[in-house]
């Protein structure tokens, strides 16, 4: 009998163990539950006043008024750059203007953003819908938004110091040096160009400077061999200047470009899309010819 009852002594407590371990499991149940339904309601469409159904990401902009885009703060003609008038006109504010319209709403410019990096980052950081500022593609940027469709291909150039570069050269040929660089590069700091001159030239020696103009300017003193950027600046920056000739080499690639895109927040995968879209029916789709002409 005393065994007996030890035995049915054991196995209540057995069943009393595995109960009290029982409830931390089930309890570990409910948390992906819980996210679950926070991920669906994230992503539950939206139903506007019209009776229109709209993804979370166009109704927080459709029912905000506006399409808030980041731009840097300088001008950068023919993409950005307020005119005589004071209006603000270019490639990159029509493209904004246009996808603005497509949605139904206005667009605002956001030029708080004093570096190209930080266009991205007011976009990541969720002040702004969009991000559209000369903006090429890159792997630190990549880190915090996501890429639109290109909407802009530039190739790659070189503003060469003719005295430097003969002296960085000697006999050999122009291919082979400029392939295998050792000498600085002026670049513009915080842009695209600085991770652009990391990866194309591994050899050299980069040196930032706040704006174009000081790279140029740098690039013609001989304070660096050469001046790197987008084929457009540097052919409309000699077409301004014909005097930069008698001292600067415009050097320009076939195998390297910079493609331009619009940035968009990680959680704004609807207006990505609708944004690619927007890209891919434009009727007049800018090139570096036609922009060069234009401006013309």
């Amino acid at each position: 009998m005393m065994r007996a009852a030890l035995a049915a002594v054991a196995t209540v407590a057995t069943m009393a163990a595995m109960l009290c371990l029982a409830v931390p499991a089930a309890a570990q149940v409910k948390p992906p539950a819980v996210a679950a339904q926070a991920t669906e309601s994230r992503f539950a469409m939206v139903q506007m006043a019209d009776g229109r159904l709209l993804a979370p990401d166009i109704a927080r902009i459709v029912n905000h008024g506006e399409l808030v885009v980041s731009m840097l703060s300088s001008d950068n003609p023919p993409f950005f750059s307020v005119n005589k008038k004071g209006e603000l006109v270019g490639t990159d504010v029509d493209l904004a203007k246009l996808i603005a319209k497509e949605l139904g709403v206005p667009v605002r410019f956001d030029r708080s953003a004093k570096t190209f990096d930080a266009v991205a980052e007011v976009v990541a950081a969720g002040q702004a819908d969009l991000g559209i500022s000369r903006l090429a593609r890159t792997l630190k940027r990549g880190q915090m938004v996501h890429f639109s469709s290109t909407y802009m291909r530039l190739g790659h150039a070189l503003l060469i110091n003719r005295i430097r570069f003969a002296e960085l050269a000697g006999d050999r040929p122009l291919a082979q040096v400029v392939r295998n660089f050792t000498g600085t590069i002026g670049v513009i700091a915080n842009s695209s160009w600085v991770e652009f001159g990391r990866r194309n030239f591994p050899n050299a020696q980069l040196v930032a400077f706040p704006t174009w103009a000081e790279v140029v300017n740098a690039a013609k003193t001989g304070q660096v061999v050469a001046a790197y950027r987008d084929e457009m600046e540097v052919l409309q920056y000699v077409n301004n200047d014909p005097s930069l000739a008698l001292t600067l080499r415009t050097v320009t690639f076939n195998d390297l470009e910079s493609p331009l895109s619009a940035m968009v927040g990680v959680r704004d995968l609807t207006l990505l899309s609708f944004v690619n879209e927007v890209i891919a029916q434009r009727a007049d789709k800018p090139t570096v010819s036609s922009v060069l002409k234009s401006i013309k």
